[in-house]
């Protein structure tokens, strides 16, 4: 029977909880991910951020990024006139944007249940796969799902 640890990433990248909202963006444009694990400095697992997580919080006040944006031109000229929204986006940590209470995998998890968990949430991409003291041993995205349906075909 095919299992979770059979189709998942082995090498996570992941970040931790008190890194820059900026480095985690940075790390998902550049591996194209749809989210990464946050994990503390004992590698367990206590949260996950995606591009969701970021989009939809409220900790990132959208009107104000809106605002910096619409006025690049402006804010080039006047900095100091945007510093303080400048300041409050950049001063966001990860964890104060991530799902504290991720959906995970366990290591002895089947491959049915994995498709399982992609078909009841379907906002989450990647699943961390856990041990039993909730070290990240892998990840699985949807893409390793639909790729070991190709190959076990």
């Amino acid at each position: 029977m095919l299992s979770v640890t059979d189709i998942m990433t082995k090498e996570v990248i992941s970040i931790a909880p008190n890194a820059p909202i900026s480095d985690a963006a940075k790390i998902l444009a550049e591996h194209r991910f749809d989210g990464v694990p946050v994990i503390d400095a004992s590698n367990v697992l206590v949260g996950i951020l995606t591009e969701y997580d970021m989009v939809s919080s409220a900790a990132i006040h959208l009107p104000t990024l809106q605002t910096v944006l619409q006025n690049l031109k402006v804010f080039q000229k006047d900095k100091s006139q945007f510093q303080k929204e400048v300041q409050e986006i950049s001063s966001l940590k990860v964890e104060d944007v991530m799902n504290k209470d991720p959906l995970t995998l366990a290591e002895n998890a089947t491959y049915e249940e994995a498709v399982k968990a992609f078909k009841d949430h379907h906002r989450v991409n990647p699943i961390p796969v856990i041990d039993t003291k909730k070290h990240v041993i892998g990840v699985v995205s949807r893409y390793d799902v639909l790729k070991a349906f190709e190959e076990f075909k």
